[in-house]
């Protein structure tokens, strides 16, 4: 897992990663901001969440307020609804920590 700012600068990470794991967050920032102005341009809502599933697995990202986010690293055999809840309430105790 990777906690990011809105530049996609990596402020803290837990468990092991590869050495790319920043360039990665940074992307995947990138993307969220992006899909986070299509949906409001399109009055569809705000993001709870967005799942990118890959080859090698899948990676979960999350706002948790204006200026961050989360990216959860997870097997392609982990479930998902169990990830889900496990994100929210991680993102419910930073942003107490936030605001």
């Amino acid at each position: 897992m990777i906690f990011l700012d809105g530049d996609g600068e990596a402020i803290a990470q837990a468990g092991a990663a590869a050495a790319d794991i920043k360039l990665i967050g940074a992307w995947k920032e990138i993307q969220l901001d992006r899909l986070k102005d299509m949906t409001a341009r399109l009055g569809l809502g705000t993001i709870q969440a967005v799942l990118f599933s890959l080859d090698e697995g899948n990676e979960l990202i999350a706002p948790v307020a204006e200026e961050f986010c989360l990216l959860l690293f997870l097997s392609a055999y982990a479930n998902i609804q169990e990830a889900m809840m496990g994100l929210r309430k991680a993102i419910e105790l930073l942003k107490k920590d936030i605001e």
